[in-house]
């Protein structure tokens, strides 16, 4: 991935791949162009971003929002 200024970048072994957290909108994205809100990323702080490898494929696959973990 790319390392763009005003950007945190951070490796998450459970889905291989890095993600990016916009440092001013806090919008994060991952390697594959997965988006994920702020609402979702509050959840993803709670397991400390080790999101599980099949519910991020199910909101990659269904462009869907994650409410709960």
């Amino acid at each position: 991935m790319e390392q763009k200024p005003g950007w945190t970048y951070k490796f998450v072994e459970s889905l291989n791949m890095q993600i990016a957290i916009n440092n001013f909108t806090g919008i994060m994205y991952t390697e594959d162009k997965v988006k994920y809100s702020l609402e979702e990323q509050r959840l993803l702080q709670k397991i400390d971003f080790e999101l599980p490898l099949p519910v991020h494929i199910v909101k990659k696959v269904f462009e869907g929002t994650i409410v709960s973990l």
